[in-house]
């Protein structure tokens, strides 16, 4: 790849920082089975998830959970990919690229060969055809939408040259494209109803083919017949090993433990540290890894009573004991927040000194606030109960609703009232869109601190769930967006953290990990550099 001084910044610094993340997450860089172990052809493979109901839909760059970017990976391919041992980007569909010294210009030259499910080449015209898509779609493309920021859109130089240009520096952008939000399907199914491409009717670049789509039980994934794409990374070439790749959704910790071990399904998200011991004595293995990007966060809303409140926001700050809840709910591969970021994230820096938990202290300022204890402990103001409302919270499963409950025990203990709402992903949504909420309990997995710039810009994003309010805090996050060279970026995004922390416009509850388990009948499983599974190498045991 031709090497311009601001690529070899860009990859010189996400490989330093990067080898630490892989540090953690080393686990799922190889293959889940022994090296001498030779792949078989055929059979099922199945997966379960954590969360039932939170896939809505299979339209990539629409997509910010999880569970549905794992599937769409299957069915979809990116420009390029990213290693999780070195942090390098590397090829995939783009075979080289270039970078301008501004940060603003970049050129992709695509692969041979490469065609989607449909037959049609994945030329320069396709890919534009994607981003001329994300484009119009604007704030509805909820993932792909705040990795775009001054995106000004793509050019065909010739049938194999793609350029993507930007009114502003974009350091972010070559390692965003190595998301699933940007996965590529075919140009003749773009302009499909919204409904029909979220149900997955569409052909993608990957190695999958959609059978059937039930959001609620089961997706079901065939293997596509001359498949000829694999990321630089794939452990193989050519078709997939499986014949089908199957999810489902379980949202019990406990039972998935229980189906990795009776091998009914191969793999599993979400274990929960009570079970990982009877699953290693049950001959599994666990696949810990702590997630870069944004972490948990109590995210406030800027335009709730609580952006007047700083005293209030202040004693959020010193009344919640993040180690024990961490400790208590997830076990040792989770940690205490110690910053907005992930500790693993590029740009990463310890706030922890400005995060002490301190009831006595949260008292006291909202003492101070004028916030008064009434007769059952709730604290008042001007006949107004001190209530923080969190959509979601408590809603996410066995292990995020116990540490909810303990949450709202902390938060009650110094006078305010959490309450817990398990309501669904499409009624939090609503809510969220209304601004009918005093804080989001929210995360973003990505190698990179322009999470910071998704959550907390004036603009907006379709991610800003802070509805931020123009200040100082944009003039840091533009320095942390503009800057090129990864050392001056870190420091950037570090004072972008400090402001958030000091005034208490992110309250960081833990330092996130996902565990997942796979049993012996698994094997070629390994995890991309954001922490999701890749099934394309995987193969089962011959029944």
């Amino acid at each position: 790849m031709p090497i311009t001084k601001s690529t070899a910044a860009l990859l010189a610094g996400a490989v330093a920082v990067l080898i630490a993340l892989a540090g953690c997450a080393s686990p799922g860089a190889g293959p889940a089975s022994t090296a001498s172990a030779t792949p078989i052809s055929g059979g099922t493979y199945t997966h379960a998830f954590s969360f039932p109901g939170v896939i809505t839909s299979l339209d990539p760059p629409t997509l910010i959970f999880h569970e549905a970017l794992q599937v769409v990976r299957g069915l979809t391919d990116s420009l390029v990919d990213q290693n999780p041992k070195t942090g390098e980007i590397v090829p995939w569909i783009a075979t080289k690229w270039t970078v301008s010294d501004d940060a603003k210009t970049y050129t992709f030259t695509l692969r041979d060969g490469s065609t989607f499910a449909d037959g049609t080449p994945i030329d320069a015209a396709a890919v534009k055809a994607n981003f001329d898509r994300i484009q119009a779609l604007g704030p509805k493309a909820i993932g792909a939408a705040p990795l775009l920021i001054g995106f000004t859109g793509t050019t065909v130089v010739n049938a194999k040259t793609v350029k993507f240009e930007f009114s502003q520096p974009s350091a972010r952008f070559l390692q965003a494209l190595t998301g699933a939000v940007f996965g590529l399907i075919s140009p003749k199914d773009l302009a499909k109803a919204p409904t029909e491409l979220a149900k997955g009717n569409y052909a993608g670049s990957g190695p999958f083919t959609l059978k059937s789509y039930n959001p609620q039980s089961e997706i079901d994934l065939d293997k596509r017949v001359g498949y000829n794409s694999a990321s630089s990374l794939a452990k193989h070439t050519g078709d997939a090993y499986i014949d089908h790749l199957v999810f489902i959704e379980e949202g019990t910790p406990a039972k998935r433990a229980d189906q990795v071990l009776s091998g009914e399904i191969q793999s599993a998200s979400q274990i929960a540290y009570q079970d990982e011991a009877r699953l290693t004595a049950g001959g599994a293995t666990l696949l810990p890894l702590k997630i870069p990007g944004l972490t948990e966060n109590l995210i406030i809303n800027q335009k709730s009573f609580l952006g007047s409140e700083p005293k209030v926001r202040q004693a959020l700050l010193a009344a919640i004991d993040t180690r024990t809840i961490t400790k208590t709910v997830f076990g040792a591969s989770y940690g205490a927040g110690t910053s907005p970021l992930g500790s693993n994230t590029p740009g990463y820096s310890d706030q922890s000194a400005l995060i002490k938990y301190n009831p006595k202290k949260a008292k006291s300022l909202l003492d101070e606030a004028g916030w008064v204890p009434a007769a059952d402990g709730i604290r008042e103001k001007d006949g107004k109960k001190l209530t923080i409302r969190v959509p979601g919270i408590g809603a996410w499963g066995a292990s995020n609703g116990d540490a909810a409950v303990l949450l709202q025990a902390e938060l009650k203990e110094v006078g305010i009232d959490l309450p817990l709402d398990k309501s669904d992903p499409a009624t939090q949504q609503a809510l969220l869109a209304s601004g009918s909420y005093e804080a989001d309990k929210w995360q973003m997995t990505r190698a990179d601190p322009s999470v910071l710039y998704a959550v907390w810009s004036s603009t907006h994003t379709s991610q800003g769930y802070a509805l931020a309010q123009p200040g100082p805090l944009d003039d840091l996050l533009a320095k942390q967006e503009s800057e090129i060279d990864p050392k001056d970026r870190a420091a950037a995004s570090a004072k972008v953290q400090e402001y958030l922390i000091k005034n208490a416009w992110s309250i960081p509850l833990d330092d996130r990990a996902w565990t997942y388990a796979y049993n012996s009948t698994a094997h070629g499983l390994r995890a991309d550099a954001e922490t999701k599974l890749v099934f394309y190498d995987v193969w089962v045991d011959a029944k």
